[in-house]
């Protein structure tokens, strides 16, 4: 595995080191594109009609921390002509943390919230119609990152910048077999969304976001009814067991 910790200083190296809210790019997407792309002549590379984050030997690297429906223009135009891999980072711990205009730390605390590839799936599911191409994968990171955010006003906050500390994983997402192992094995045969969502700690709308995606990917079915909740099932697939 690569060297997260060189990643980033390369990226504040590359922000010249003038501290939390740089205009420009953010840390946190920065970072991450050194760490897979670590050659910064990679970088922002013309492709397509669009300029890519990075295009190395293994394709292209676009990182997208937030709003991944954005990128289907780019996917439109790279995925015919090259592997592309989209990664998109979730917080888990996330510290918050204010600081005053000079940028001095005023407090910081650990958020209760625990992000997740399922807690991430609002953003995956945007990208339905491209995850089974062959030329396509996602990329969750997993980070912790600390959230600096200033007070510009009374009980007014302005986020500045989120600046990753460490990497603790880093899960691929693009066959079949990759998203039914999203399910975990505790599952009973036929279940509901709220046994879905408990087992893998999310709330339920992402619980349903998921099922929905799998179900479109032909890794889960519906199955009868217990009262008023539906049941799903998985799906016998020689693609799935392999």
């Amino acid at each position: 595995m690569r060297n997260f910790e060189a990643a980033l200083r390369a990226a504040e190296r590359d922000m010249g080191c003038k501290g939390i809210g740089t205009v420009g790019e953010k840390t946190l997407h920065l970072a991450l594109k050194y760490y897979f792309a670590p050659d910064p002549e990679t970088h922002e590379r013309p492709l397509g009609g669009f300029i890519a984050d990075a295009v190395t030997e293994e394709g292209v690297i676009e990182i997208q921390t937030r709003g991944l429906s954005r990128l289907k223009p780019k996917l439109e135009a790279f995925l015919p002509l090259c592997p592309v891999t989209v990664v998109h980072p979730v917080a888990d711990p996330k510290w918050v943390c204010r600081v005053d205009e000079y940028g001095e730390l005023l407090s910081r605390r650990k958020s209760p919230k625990h992000e997740s590839v399922y807690t991430a799936m609002r953003e995956i599911y945007t990208l339905r119609d491209y995850l089974m191409h062959p030329n396509f994968r996602i990329c969750i990171c997993t980070v912790e990152l600390s959230e600096y955010s200033v007070q510009t006003g009374s009980r007014k906050r302005m986020k500045l910048d989120r600046v990753p500390e460490k990497l603790h994983a880093a899960q691929y997402l693009q066959s079949a077999a990759d998203y039914a192992a999203l399910l975990p094995d505790t599952l009973p045969e036929l279940f509901t969304v709220q046994m879905l969502a408990a087992a893998i700690h999310a709330p339920e709308m992402q619980t349903r976001m998921l099922i929905t995606l799998l179900v479109r990917l032909g890794i889960l079915e519906e199955s009868e009814k217990t009262g008023r909740c539906k049941q799903w099932r998985r799906c016998v697939s020689d693609i799935i067991g392999g």
